[in-house]
């Protein structure tokens, strides 16, 4: 698949369609005793992907049944749809942030529910993904009753950033740098690096852009110019990018914080440790707390090196050199490997040393691999990048999204904040 900077896939297996007849037949029952003036409730109308959305119900029969349902296309224009089944309350309102489905495609009170529930309904293949382009995508939500359509609006989800791509050939390292219409003052330039699916992880980084944070997705292998796998990754190789980045006017004056991701995040804690003064704040997603061999190549081979040499893989990564405030997340259902034990060694070591910045591990007993950082309120799948099941459940991976975004951002904006 061709990747593009700013088209990232996204989705999850779709187990929906069955339900959807039963749905949109599902409402009230009986005969009226007096008109419906439903009137849907949904924003903002326009507002970047990964910002909260509001959605309630008002003028239903009381206690009377509705379907909500959405529906979306992304840019390849294929269907994506979700539904759910309410009971109004005695005042003939529903609110999605409070209501909790009798049925459908989520379980769990959530406004943001039918977004990340939308499900592909042209196939049934689990490895089906949502595509986005930069000018993002429209959802129209309805509310259904006695299976008539009775209120509808389209919500529009922007993506649209501006960004500068850099090359190995031209700059000495690969990445896009995204850049805000609007860039929070005085807010740090982001990061981003990625784990074994290669490449520059162009989604979150987007996604930070698209909320006023600067951000860099950084390739690092699988890109022209670049080792084709993970193997024998100079340390050094981050320092060319910031020494870089800091010349660029939008950087000037700005803390810069690092972000990885599974095999990245092994990657930030490694950076972190052996260059302790690159970046201001490091973020680890579902990281190890130690060195895991080259994954891509000849087997047996090393993945990291710093100063020309190996490391060692099997060993614990000096996490008591980090000096900077350290953000982690991880779940307990992770099935790419125990993240959830490594942040646990991470956290005794750092408080083992009286001297270390503040760090903050975000733990979900019921989620998967890789939720910190994963963009919330947006079509979610149960595959990681490299097509294998992350663990944890689609509503609990999707919940986790949605809570450590926030924290996440919360963090970025201030770090050293307890």
């Amino acid at each position: 698949m061709l990747r593009v900077p700013g088209l990232r896939p996204r989705g999850r297996a779709a187990g929906l369609l069955m339900i959807a007849l039963a749905l949109l037949c599902a409402g009230c029952g009986g005969a009226q005793a007096r008109p419906l003036h439903v009137r849907l409730a949904a924003g903002p109308p326009a507002a970047a992907f990964v910002t909260p959305v509001h959605i309630s119900v008002s003028g239903l029969p009381p206690g009377g049944l509705v379907t909500l349902r959405a529906r979306a296309s992304d840019f390849q224009g294929r269907p994506w749809e979700s539904a759910a089944q309410f009971r109004a309350d005695a005042s003939g309102d529903l609110n999605l942030a409070s209501a909790v489905p009798v049925s459908g495609s989520y379980h769990v009170a959530d406004a943001a529910g039918l977004l990340w529930s939308l499900a592909p309904a042209f196939s049934g293949d689990p490895s089906a993904q949502f595509f986005m382009n930069y000018s993002g995508f429209r959802v129209t939500v309805q509310v259904l009753t006695d299976g008539q359509v009775r209120a509808e609006t389209t919500l529009r989800r922007q993506a649209a950033v501006t960004f500068s791509t850099q090359t190995v050939a031209r700059d000495g390292f690969a990445s896009t740098l995204f850049l805000p219409a609007h860039p929070r003052p005085g807010a740090p330039v982001v990061v981003v690096i990625g784990g074994s699916e290669g490449g520059e992880p162009t989604f979150t980084a987007e996604a930070l852009a698209a909320i006023g944070y600067p951000a860099m997705a950084l390739g690092y292998f699988d890109e022209p110019g670049l080792p084709r796998c993970l193997c024998n990754i100079p340390l050094e190789y981050f320092a060319r990018a910031v020494r870089w980045l800091r010349g660029q006017p939008i950087a000037k004056g700005r803390p810069l914080i690092l972000f990885g991701a599974s095999r990245g995040g092994e990657g930030a804690l490694l950076i972190a440790s052996y260059q302790p003064g690159l970046f201001s704040a490091v973020i680890a997603s579902s990281p190890s707390s130690n060195v895991y061999g080259a994954f891509g190549g000849p087997p047996g081979g090393t993945a990291w090196t710093w100063e020309g040499k190996p490391l060692p893989t099997g060993t614990e990564i000096p996490v008591s050199r980090i000096r900077v405030p350290l953000l982690i997340g991880d779940g307990g259902l992770d099935a790419v490997w125990n993240s959830s034990s490594s942040a646990t060694i991470i956290m005794s070591e750092l408080s083992a040393n009286r001297n270390h910045a503040p760090a903050v591990n975000l733990y979900y007993p019921d989620a998967g691999h890789a939720f910190l950082g994963t963009p919330p309120y947006f079509p979610y799948d149960g595959l990681g990048e490299t097509g294998i099941p992350v663990g944890g459940s689609q509503q609990a991976n999707a919940q986790a999204d949605e809570q450590s975004w926030a924290r996440m951002t919360a963090f970025i904006a201030n770090p050293r904040a307890r």
